[in-house]
């Protein structure tokens, strides 16, 4: 058990240490472990025995919604609410909560690795005549003075099931269910960005708890290796 607490202590500060990376990330969530026990049936019929419970490390993503941030950019977006948007890769499409986009050169709306942002009808074009475009709270783009294609938001059944892919971005997957419109009470706010859902100050005194966890049970399998090592010496002498 020591030896296991011990590993746990440090998956946990691989996982605190990734979060604390991407704390500035724009649309991050942040990763969580949880410890699952597992009671088991004991293999004899006699009711009295028992066997020792397992214990099993469970990741999930905190996908709650970050604070949002004012930018002024034309091209910055932030969702008020669950959901995603939709994005093709070459991979395929993947899904993000990051709306900081740009232009490309024609004109559609892109992530920063280029990848295009999806719309109802395809990739997202803003090639206004008079290049002013804006985007109302449901989505819709708004280009001279009339409608256009409106922004692709989705959602999932289980988010958590959705599979990171890199670069702040998600594939479904068979857990996470098919893609559906996201709630209509989720907003599109242009100009903003939604803030990573990680709280430094909060996870710095985690930091310093999982790293003096992860000591006390190196301590311990030290006074384990150290005992062994009497009785190893002990028997080894003549009498």
């Amino acid at each position: 058990m020591a030896a296991y607490m011990g590993a746990r202590a440090s998956q946990e500060f691989e996982l605190l240490s990734h979060n604390m990376a991407n704390a500035n990330t724009p649309g991050f969530k942040q990763e969580l472990m949880h410890l699952w026990r597992l009671d088991r049936s004991p293999a004899s019929t006699d009711p009295q025995a028992q066997q020792n419970p397992a214990y099993l490390n469970v990741r999930s993503r905190d996908f709650s919604q970050g604070g949002l941030h004012d930018t002024g950019n034309e091209t910055d977006f932030a969702l008020d609410g669950p959901g995603f948007f939709k994005v093709q890769t070459p991979q395929g499409i993947r899904y993000t909560r990051n709306g900081m986009f740009r232009l490309n050169a024609d004109r559609q709306l892109a992530t920063q690795e280029g990848y295009l942002v999806l719309g109802k009808n395809g990739p997202l074009t803003l090639n206004a005549n008079d290049q002013n475009y804006y985007m109302d709270l449901e989505g819709g783009v708004h280009m001279d003075m009339s409608m256009g294609d409106q922004m692709a938001v989705v959602n999932f059944a289980n988010p958590n099931g959705l599979n990171p892919s890199g670069h702040n971005l998600y594939a479904a997957t068979d857990s996470s269910g098919k893609e559906a419109e996201a709630p209509t009470t989720t907003k599109v706010r242009q100009g903003e960005i939604e803030e990573s859902n990680f709280e430094p100050a909060a996870e710095m005194v985690q930091l310093v708890n999982i790293q003096r966890t992860f000591e006390a049970y190196m301590k311990v399998l030290d006074t384990f290796a150290a005992k062994d090592q009497k009785v190893i010496d002990e028997i080894g002498t003549p009498v």
